[in-house]
């Protein structure tokens, strides 16, 4: 039952990132980058270039816009398996 609602709930989001759904990418990587600003000057980081901010925002929106992609086809993975699953009348087997 809970794959039923995860497959489309992952699939929704990651075409929502995927596709920058009424900005919902943009946003969401305007409050990471706000929220992760105290992280800006840490040491191991002080070896990265500083580049102007717009670049850096939109370097990860494509980033994030990747990992969308990803979250869709593994929201529709997910919905073939139960498909299979169900249509075949076996539980999914795990690996042992």
């Amino acid at each position: 039952m809970a794959a039923i609602v995860t497959g489309p709930a992952v699939s929704l989001a990651g075409v929502a990132l995927a596709t920058n759904f009424r900005g919902v990418t943009e946003w969401h990587v305007r409050r990471s980058m706000s929220t992760g600003s105290v992280l800006r000057r840490v040491p191991p980081w002080r070896w990265l270039p500083d580049v102007p901010h717009e670049e850096r925002l939109a370097r990860f929106v494509l980033l994030e816009r990747l990992i969308g992609i990803a979250f869709a086809v593994a929201g529709v993975m997910i919905l073939i398996t139960v498909g299979y699953s169900a249509f075949t009348g076996q539980p999914m087997q795990t690996v042992k």
